[in-house]
């Protein structure tokens, strides 16, 4: 009789943890205002995998677009203000490796490459950010190969907050 009880004991456990386990929901995080993700959803209609998170004050859509990661920025009046792309150091514009490697930061290393393609009169700019030993910097590059903006994010945080795009 104790070994029936042990059983149903177990069983009991079983049921409980995989009850629990199946009633926790996915309850993905959307933005409170739906216009953003109707805004969202014009700008990319194609996105797959979309999910938000809140950063600050921003909403945020990751997401992947035609095989490519996008970080899809937004304040919450549903304005467009960012869309941040990894990319590959040699998709760079020839003009932008070039003032790159002719400028004051060429024997640092590069860390990472982002395009962010922004509204208004400057569609995309050029995010390369570079190391030398403990310091490291984030270059800000129009397609024509402007250096626009050097910002030191030694021992920071490395988001890109749409507060520095509005320098451009």
């Amino acid at each position: 009789m104790t070994r029936t009880c042990g059983i149903h004991f177990i069983a009991l456990l079983v049921s409980i943890f995989v009850w629990g386990a199946c009633s926790n929901t996915d309850n993905p995080y959307l933005p409170d205002n739906p216009n953003i993700v109707t805004k969202f959803n014009e700008l990319y209609p194609n996105a797959q995998d979309v999910d938000w998170d809140k950063k600050g004050i921003y909403y945020v859509a990751n997401c992947r677009v035609s095989g490519s990661e996008l970080d899809v920025w937004f304040n919450d009046n549903a304005v467009w203000l960012m869309t941040e792309e990894d990319i590959f150091r040699s998709n760079l514009p020839s003009a932008v490796e070039s003032s790159f490697e002719d400028g004051k930061y060429s024997n640092w290393v590069m860390d990472n490459v982002t395009l962010l393609t922004l509204p208004g009169n400057t569609p995309t700019i050029y995010l390369l950010e570079v190391q030398s030993g403990d310091k490291e910097m984030a270059l800000f590059y129009t397609p024509d190969g402007t250096l626009t903006l050097e910002k030191d994010i030694t021992n920071a945080d490395d988001t890109v907050w749409p507060d520095v795009i509005d320098m451009f």
